[in-house]
Formats: C-alpha cells, structure tokens, sequence
C-alpha cells in the first residue's frame, strides 16, 4: 500500500506567512503615509511655479515696485488662487517671497507654511541687485515643513 502525500499547508507555515507580511506592512504603512503628504505639499509647489513667474516678470519689468504691485493683483484674487491644501498666500513685497500655508493636512502639526525666496546670485533681490538669473530658495527658515514631507529640492 502507497502512502498518500499531503498536500496543503501546514500551520506554522500559514503562521509564518502571515507574520512576515504582518512586518512588511508595518514597514510600509508609515512610509506610505509620509508620501501622501509629500503628494499633497507639492501642490503648493505646483501653485508656487505660476506665482514665481509673475514675481519674477514684476521684478523685471519694474523692480521692487512691481513686486508689490503683483502682491495687490494676488491679494485681490486670493479667492480664487486658495484651495482645500493652500489655505493662504503671501507675497512679501520687501523681499519678492512667496509664503504658502498648507491647510487640511493634519499631520504637518502646524508646521504647515512652504516658503520661496528670490535670490540673484545667491543674494536677496533688490533693486541694486537686479542683473542676473533669479533662482528660488525653499529650504531657508522660513519653511516650517518638517523636511520629510517636503520635495527633495527643499530639503537642507
């Protein structure tokens, strides 16, 4: 008489399945919620690129006076520029930088405000300092985002 083979699995091997996707799910879970953050901060960044422009046009065109004058245009349409995740947006008329407040993410924990500064020459614009290429700094301290829910251009 043939022994009959067993097929199936046995429980301890069932319980160790289980166990090593039990760990793999506690490792991803939190970076995955990490990166839905990240998702929803670059919509700031999104909004930000159409605001950089027309700081930087301002600022050629007529210089730190035109900086202020796009802050009133941007104050004045703010109804329609502010989302459910960018809740306000300031332009500093001093230094052309552009402040974004993220709003409906709990868990940047009222570090929520993405800031880009307007540097020519790694300098702050000015009306003495108006020859030369504008670049945009977001790590400086006036971005409260904890550095692991901002893009990596951001991060210090």
């Amino acid at each position: 008489m043939k022994k009959q083979m067993q097929k199936g699995f046995t429980l301890i091997e069932l319980m160790i399945v289980v166990a090593i996707i039990g760990i793999l799910a506690a490792v991803a879970l939190p970076a995955y919620q990490d990166y839905t953050v990240r998702a929803k901060v670059s919509e700031g960044m999104i909004m930000a690129s159409s605001l950089k422009i027309g700081v930087t046009d301002m600022f050629a065109d007529r210089g730190m006076g035109g900086i202020t004058s796009y802050k009133g245009v941007v104050a004045g349409d703010i109804d329609n520029i502010t989302t459910d995740l960018v809740t306000a947006v300031a332009i500093d008329d001093a230094t052309g930088a552009i402040s974004l407040t993220m709003g409906g993410i709990p868990q940047l924990n009222g570090g929520n405000v993405l800031t880009f500064v307007p540097e020519i020459g790694g300098d702050p614009i000015t009306d003495d300092n108006s020859t030369g290429t504008v670049t945009w700094d977001c790590s400086t301290d006036l971005t409260t985002i904890d550095d692991k829910f901002l893009p990596a251009n951001c991060r210090e």
